[in-house]
């Protein structure tokens, strides 16, 4: 079983293509795209293969390695994605 959430990204001003740029780099985001509104990006990711002990924790530590760390990121809000496409 897999796991997604879909990353808000608000980022520092002119960093939002760069912030995206370096997310696509990242091993667990699946797709990522600078947006208009409220956020400056969005982030698609999955965790595919899941340990049997999978906690909130395993996605917490995914968004701060993979998201959090990049230069450019302000804050994040990660949507946990409960039913599949």
């Amino acid at each position: 079983m897999a796991v997604s959430a879909y990353v808000l990204i608000r980022c520092e001003g002119g960093m939002p293509e760069e912030v995206v740029r370096k997310l696509r780099q990242k091993g667990h985001v699946k797709r990522a795209s600078t947006v208009f509104g409220d956020y400056d990006a969005i982030a698609r990711v999955e965790i595919d293969e899941l340990p049997s002990s999978f906690s909130v924790l395993t996605l917490e530590r995914v968004i701060f390695d993979e998201v959090q760390r990049i230069k450019g990121v302000l804050s994040t809000n990660t949507h946990i994605v409960t039913s599949a496409d």
